[in-house]
């Protein structure tokens, strides 16, 4: 506990306000998925992006994927790809940082395994794994910076 207090000492003030909102919103998709559904939690954190301060660097996509990866792994539970996504894309979102929410499907296993994640630029920001190959895309949120 007191190496993560004082990793967490160590970070810069525009860290630790990122991460503070990371570990916000990614326990809030867990309660609002629960409760709500994904429609009315999207719709939420698209509300809520607006009102979060802007980190608008050059570097904030890899910023934010560092915040979304260190709540999502540091928080007691476990939070799935969709949590991730949806905290990872509220929180570019808020950045003004174009992207896009993928959801897919795995149309190559015999057991149902859908799959959220976030690209930027081309590249998946949150949610890789090691083979998109068996995943399907169906539908997709863009959002422009």
């Amino acid at each position: 506990m007191r190496t993560r207090l004082r990793e967490f000492r160590a970070l810069s003030r525009a860290q630790k306000l990122l991460l503070c909102e990371a570990v916000a919103l990614i326990v809030a998709s867990k309660v609002l998925l629960t409760v709500v559904g994904l429609e009315d939690a999207e719709r939420c954190f698209g509300t809520l992006s607006q009102f979060l301060p802007c980190h608008r660097q050059p570097e904030a996509p890899k910023s934010v994927r560092w915040a979304v990866l260190t709540a999502g792994s540091r928080l007691p539970g476990t939070y799935d790809c969709l949590e991730r996504a949806l905290t990872g894309s509220t929180l570019l979102e808020a950045s003004d940082f174009p992207h896009c929410l993928r959801f897919g499907v795995d149309t190559q296993s015999d057991t149902f395994e859908a799959h959220a994640w976030v690209e930027s630029n081309g590249d998946v920001l949150i949610g890789d794994v090691d083979d998109f190959g068996r995943f399907r895309a169906l539908t997709e949120r863009e959002v422009r910076g």
